[in-house]
């Protein structure tokens, strides 16, 4: 049967944390943004509903070049943010984009191919797709000096910082860790923080193997820690 769901998508974390530990990622405050090709196989971006993104050309020019150091059609997972806030990238995704222009950053943090994608998601786990996500990501970077100039841009995409940046992540080993990278986060204005694990597989579903930690939900559990 085929999947609802684009992407990956997070359940609510409530207090229970798991053996082993977790990776700890910085939680964006912006629009899920997708990274594929569509059913015409030309690549784009889009929302985790499936409506096309537009006014972030800039971001998909820097996508085909992490996907070509990847070496594969890929899927690629982030989110999108635009002037740091989410009602400003609400406003650039839904209307401000028919103004001209690029606008936004692309927080990239989960890649695939594009075959596994399609097929509903892929069995490597995290650890590594994070892993090959972050070679292509800086390779990709490395790579924008040597491109010529996109016509119209008279060298923009090679003077201004990348409009991809990787997602870091931080292992955390217990709730008390889970806590303390939260407010980490927060204290550096972040909205939030989501925690995976590490071997667990990409599929198209709502699990917990990925869980968020949200300002509004923090009291609850960070009592325990």
């Amino acid at each position: 049967m085929r999947s609802p769901y684009l992407c990956h998508l997070a359940s609510d974390y409530r207090g229970a944390f798991p053996d082993g530990g977790m990776l700890a990622e910085r939680k964006w405050d912006g629009f899920r943004c997708l990274f594929f090709r569509g059913v015409d196989g030309q690549p784009r971006l889009w929302t985790r509903n499936g409506m096309p993104i537009e006014g972030c050309d800039h971001i998909l020019r820097q996508l085909l070049r992490v996907e070509q150091r990847a070496g594969f059609p890929a899927f690629i997972d982030g989110e999108l943010v635009v002037d740091g806030t989410l009602a400003a990238t609400k406003r650039w995704v839904e209307t401000d984009y028919r103004q001209g222009g690029e606008r936004g950053t692309f927080h990239a943090f989960d890649m695939l191919s594009q075959a596994d994608w399609k097929a509903g998601g892929t069995d490597t786990p995290l650890y590594q797709r994070k892993s090959a996500l972050a070679q292509a990501v800086s390779e990709a970077e490395a790579d924008r000096s040597d491109w010529d100039w996109t016509p119209g841009t008279r060298g923009r995409d090679e003077s201004e910082p990348s409009p991809v940046e990787l997602v870091e992540d931080a292992w955390v080993s217990s709730h008390a860790d889970l806590i303390a990278e939260a407010r980490r986060i927060w204290a550096i204005g972040g909205e939030g923080l989501m925690a995976k694990f590490a071997e667990e597989p990409y599929r198209r579903v709502r699990s917990g193997a990925w869980v968020k930690i949200k300002r509004d939900n923090m009291n609850k559990w960070s009592k325990a820690a």
